[in-house]
């Protein structure tokens, strides 16, 4: 196999990492953490791996990322406008159009499921440049890219902030790791209102002066009641 492979296999392992220290802590979870990170050679997620063997439980994942808890995993909790039913359909379509299986415990938005689809195409890039289907490995390149900008970019940076305040070393690390491979959160455009520039905080807001009405169809009577003229 040639570099270029060996380098998006390597990448692919990573995401996975990533992806599973955002799962919950249970079952074959340790077993696959060990094996991925004997391959890993970043610092800050062979750190994450290691300590998530000593520092993860079912507990402590539920008091964070749970009902109530103070960082919210899934991406619609941090989507502003943006229809709960529309995007899990959207996401639940590409995840299909893929053949990307995830675990259904988790919704179509959670920070494991989206980390896990990158590592999953990840892994099939390497497989199509491989066999040199140029077309195919564009595809898969399109899909990661449109998964970083439009989807894990809104859970990143948000998410860093809350565990760098309440969550253990390896979420923070695994936070960090994730921020650095998707990007900050992108800023929506300001709000403009007519009459107040940008960033002018002491301009006056004007609206115009509105057309006199010469006759109006209707009046107000001064107890409330409406009559006809």
């Amino acid at each position: 196999m040639n570099e270029a492979p060996r380098e998006l296999l390597l990448d692919a392992a990573e995401w996975r990492l990533l992806g599973l220290l955002f799962e919950y802590p249970a079952g074959e979870w340790r077993s696959q953490i060990e094996a991925l990170a004997t391959g890993i050679t970043a610092p800050a997620l062979a750190e994450a791996a290691a300590a998530a063997l000593t520092q993860a439980s079912p507990g402590m994942h539920h008091s964070l990322f749970g009902p109530g808890g103070p960082v919210p995993p899934r991406e619609a909790s941090y989507q502003t406008g943006v229809q709960l039913g529309y995007l899990l359909a959207e996401l639940t379509s590409i995840y299909e159009a893929f053949g990307y299986q995830f675990p259904h415990a988790e919704s179509p938005d959670h920070v494991a499921v989206e980390t896990g689809f990158v590592a999953f195409l990840k892994f099939k890039l390497a497989f199509e440049t491989t066999c040199g289907n140029d077309e195919q490995a564009r595809i898969c390149e399109d899909g990661i890219r449109y998964m970083l900008d439009e989807h894990l970019r809104n859970l990143a940076e948000p998410i860093a902030l809350r565990l760098e305040a309440a969550g253990p070393p390896y979420l923070i690390l695994a936070a960090q790791a994730l921020l650095e491979r998707a990007g900050p959160a992108q800023e929506l455009p300001a709000f403009a209102l007519p009459g107040l520039d940008s960033g002018d905080v002491d301009a006056e807001i004007t609206c115009g002066i509105a057309p006199p009405i010469e006759d109006p169809l209707i009046q107000l009577h001064p107890q409330g009641d409406v009559h006809d003229r």
